[in-house]
């Protein structure tokens, strides 16, 4: 597995887990309580978000064989997905630190739903114009339904996890509610992956991926009974854990091993 191929998938599953988790935070904003510990837990998640983006940048650099000659990419956005790509990822970037300081600084003169719903919109083209990026014509492999699809189950996944994370030793009511959406999204990123596999004839129960993806199936079990009993087990910590990696070596696995090119 090269390391541009790596780079690659930690690109496209941390930019996509940012904005997800803009969407997750914009429900927990409105199902959570008003208060100080809602504003502040919102502001934690903004800046995770941020950070989620920036560190996929980076890795983005270390796909390209002459970053410095990054800028060149968006020469073409009348005509090149990835040049629309990356002129969103700017444009998503310049917003969502935009919206970051007004929430940091309690700039209260600029309603925060105004880049709240800008950075979302933003957020969903630059997921819509990656789909189209890795959509080629000549990638029959990833001519499949699943593969969009999974965009957006990661986006959804990574962004109920965070908020889940942020809220389970504060916010009861919210955290079982993320830990229960967490939980479908996983079985849905399951149903997916299987799905991909199967439309390449390329379905085994017995490598890595299947059997993390049923490690994470037998450790749900025991992590539901610990949310139903209002419990915070270990079993959480690594069901939470198996089910980010497997999404994300679903990731590796569709865009390197499927297609070595890339």
């Amino acid at each position: 597995m090269e390391k541009y191929n790596i780079s690659l998938a930690l690109f496209t599953w941390l930019t996509q887990a940012s904005v997800g988790l803009l969407i997750m935070r914009a429900l927990y904003m409105r199902i959570s309580p008003a208060g100080d510990r809602r504003e502040i837990t919102g502001q934690y998640m903004l800046f995770t978000s941020l950070v989620a983006l920036v560190a996929g940048l980076l890795f983005s650099f270390a796909h390209l064989n002459y970053p410095r000659n990054a800028y060149n990419a968006m020469n073409n956005t009348g005509s090149s997905w990835m040049s629309r790509e990356i002129l969103a990822e700017v444009i998503f970037l310049t917003v969502l630190l935009f919206w970051y300081i007004i929430n940091r600084f309690r700039i209260k003169k600029i309603p925060q739903s105004i880049p709240e719903i800008i950075a979302i919109i933003t957020g969903l083209f630059l997921i819509y114009f990656m789909i189209r990026t890795y959509m080629l014509p000549v990638l029959h492999e990833l001519d499949n339904p699943s593969f969009p699809l999974s965009f957006i189950i990661t986006a959804l996944l990574g962004g109920t996890a965070a908020v889940y994370i942020f809220t389970k030793k504060n916010d009861l009511i919210p955290s079982v509610k993320f830990k229960l959406l967490f939980t479908v999204l996983f079985f849905i990123s399951l149903a997916n992956y299987l799905i991909f596999r199967s439309f390449n004839n390329d379905l085994k129960l017995f490598d890595l991926y299947s059997l993390l993806y049923l490690a994470a199936i037998i450790l749900s079990i025991p992590s539901l009974y610990a949310t139903i009993k209002n419990k915070n087990g270990i079993s959480d910590v690594i069901f939470l854990n198996l089910a980010i990696i497997s999404d994300f070596l679903y990731r590796v696995y569709s865009l390197t091993y499927t297609n070595p090119a890339l």
